[in-house]
């Protein structure tokens, strides 16, 4: 990886398998167990049924993909309620890369860009604030959803930067190389990526952000390599 030609003036960040990231897989897998599910296919239910797919471009709620679940699975109101609360219960925010954003949006214009639901600000206004973040880009908000262009585009039109003059950091290769298409710099993310060292690397910047501090190494769990998810 070659530090950028450009400056460096915004970071972009996914958010599901970046920042928050599935880290115990027993809350979900209790039910995939009762219904004779293989691992990760609730998640793959919710998020990937032709209902849980139209929610994430806003043509459906986030109520019609539970809904969509229930029906499946043929859930009582109680146990759907139940699920619910299980299926986020392993879902833990990474604090150290919280803060490596935190010290970033100090010098860095910096960004969420997320494949989520119509609920998904509200469900997360309390930790992806002011604080880390210029703008967040949902795309249930936005009707359109990675790895489409159009998603990028508008994020770097909504902080006036140029595609050269970006990072954009998420899990999936497709994800990162659509925005390398448009001229972005890309951070494929993995378990063991050293993302500190990474972004060093394309910025050429590395104390006053906290870039040389040695990343704390962060497992989680992760799904078949080509499985689909929301990212």
């Amino acid at each position: 990886m070659k530090t950028s030609s450009a400056a460096i003036t915004a970071i972009f960040f996914d958010l599901g398998g970046v920042l928050v990231r599935t880290t115990d897989l027993e809350p979900r897998r209790k039910w995939e167990q009762r219904f004779g599910m293989r691992d990760w296919a609730l998640q793959d239910l919710f998020f990937n049924s032709p209902v849980g797919q139209a929610a994430q471009i806003g043509r459906a709620t986030t109520a019609d993909a539970w809904a969509h679940v229930a029906a499946t699975l043929g859930l009582s109101a109680e146990e759907l309620s139940q699920l619910q609360a299980d299926f986020w219960r392993g879902d833990t925010f990474d604090e150290s890369l919280l803060a490596l954003v935190r010290s970033l949006h100090v010098r860095y214009k910096t960004g969420l860009i997320s494949n989520a639901m119509p609920d998904a600000r509200a469900m997360y206004a309390s930790r992806l604030n002011g604080d880390l973040f210029d703008i967040l880009v949902f795309s249930g908000e936005e009707g359109v959803k990675k790895p489409d262009p159009e998603i990028f585009r508008r994020a770097l039109a909504r902080l006036a930067v140029r595609p050269e003059e970006s990072i954009f950091v998420d899990d999936m290769p497709e994800n990162v190389v659509a925005a390398q298409a448009l001229g972005m710099h890309g951070v494929h993310f993995t378990s063991s990526t050293d993302l500190r060292r990474a972004l060093a690397q394309l910025t050429g910047f590395t104390e006053s952000a906290g870039l040389a501090q040695p990343q704390e190494r962060y497992t989680a769990a992760r799904r078949p390599e080509g499985d689909a998810r929301s990212t």
